[in-house]
């Protein structure tokens, strides 16, 4: 996904550095120059701490399943050795109603509980939830995951009440504008079990896999 231009011909750029750049603002502190490395960064410093709690929310939000990150009915076909191996980047696996108690994801491999084994004879299908670089998350996703770690950040850098309450509002926009994009991307529907049309309501109190026709409670 292409970076944004704006007429003054500033870029916004979609980036870990520049979410560690929004938490530091957030808690008062000045922004890291562009060509930072945040793995460099000192163990315990604002901007390291700020880069872990951008870490964990990246995988926290994103697990949840977003039009932009799942793949419904995704074709698994084992290697020539008969193994199953997921990519690092895989967060999640949903085998459906009628499979989801035989197969499950053991140290990135497809394990199949019903004979024992690694060894996957066919190709099986699974929706799957994949874990998106900064770069190419829409501009709604990567709002809301600065916007939430940025409201972290402060509640664990400087622990004040009274400074939290603008990095709130601003996460509440954001999720009603990752909300809302979601909801314009998916074909929503009652009738339908599948997991690409689950409800409204389900999406916002249980996330992706709430659909009791899909999975087993």
């Amino acid at each position: 996904m292409a970076d944004i231009t704006f007429q003054n011909g500033a870029i916004w750029v979609r980036s870990e550095l520049n979410m560690v750049n929004d938490s530091l603002i957030a808690v008062g502190e000045t922004p890291f120059v562009e060509g930072t490395l945040v793995d460099m960064l000192p163990i315990g410093s604002d901007g390291e701490v700020s880069k872990r709690i951008i870490r964990t929310t990246m995988i926290e939000v994103q697990s949840r399943g977003w039009y932009f990150n799942t793949d419904y009915d995704f074709t698994l076909i084992p290697d020539s050795h008969g193994f199953i191996t997921m990519p690092p980047n895989t967060l999640r696996l949903d085998f459906g109603f009628s499979e989801g108690n035989r197969y499950a994801e053991k140290n990135g491999q497809i394990y199949d509980y019903l004979n024992q084994t690694f060894i996957i004879e066919e190709p099986i299908v699974a929706d799957v939830v994949w874990l998106v670089d900064y770069a190419e998350l829409p501009a709604e996703a990567y709002e809301y995951i600065s916007s939430r770690s940025a409201r972290k950040a402060q509640q664990r850098i400087i622990g004040s009440p009274e400074t939290d309450s603008f990095t709130v509002r601003d996460e509440a926009d954001a999720f009603t504008n990752l909300m809302r994009r979601q909801l314009q991307s998916q074909d929503y529907s009652i009738q339908n079990s599948r997991v690409s049309t689950r409800t409204h309501s389900g999406f916002l109190t249980s996330s992706l896999y709430g659909n009791k026709g899909r999975r087993r409670y």
